[in-house]
């Protein structure tokens, strides 16, 4: 049972980062959709596309990495929010990127409980710090 949690955390911490480093890349190397550009052209961020896009793709990586992960789960929260954020202030739907801010965290937890921790007052028991795969 552990080990499936374990691999079913991969998988969408897996399937969450290559869609970040995939569209992130798109951004900074001029592949993106055209409607994606137009879109944010539309919201004024035409002139920030490489930045963002470079931004996207290294949270991305560092969701992606073992030590990174807390690292990477702070940006993407930051990134889906900003995204959930400019589609509301449009009036656009935001459910996708809502599913995949939920995927980010879910995916995480999954993958290493231990991530989540900083957010209890005590410490995490020794058994959960000492979990191997």
């Amino acid at each position: 049972m552990r080990k499936a949690r374990i691999i079913l955390g991969w998988i969408l911490v897996t399937l969450v980062s290559g869609l970040m480093l995939f569209a992130g890349l798109g951004k900074v190397f001029g592949f993106a959709a055209p409607d994606v550009l137009e879109q944010m052209r539309g919201a004024g961020l035409g002139n920030k596309l490489q930045l963002i896009g470079a931004g996207e793709a290294i949270t991305g990586l560092l969701l992606l990495l073992p030590w990174t992960t807390s690292l990477g789960i702070l940006l993407a929260s930051s990134f889906w929010g900003g995204a959930i954020l400019l589609h509301m202030t449009k009036g656009e739907p935001f459910v996708f990127q809502s599913i995949l801010l939920l995927l980010t965290w879910v995916g995480s937890w999954l993958r290493n409980p231990e991530v989540l921790w900083s957010f209890r007052r005590e410490r995490a028991p020794q058994s959960v710090l000492k979990q191997e795969v």
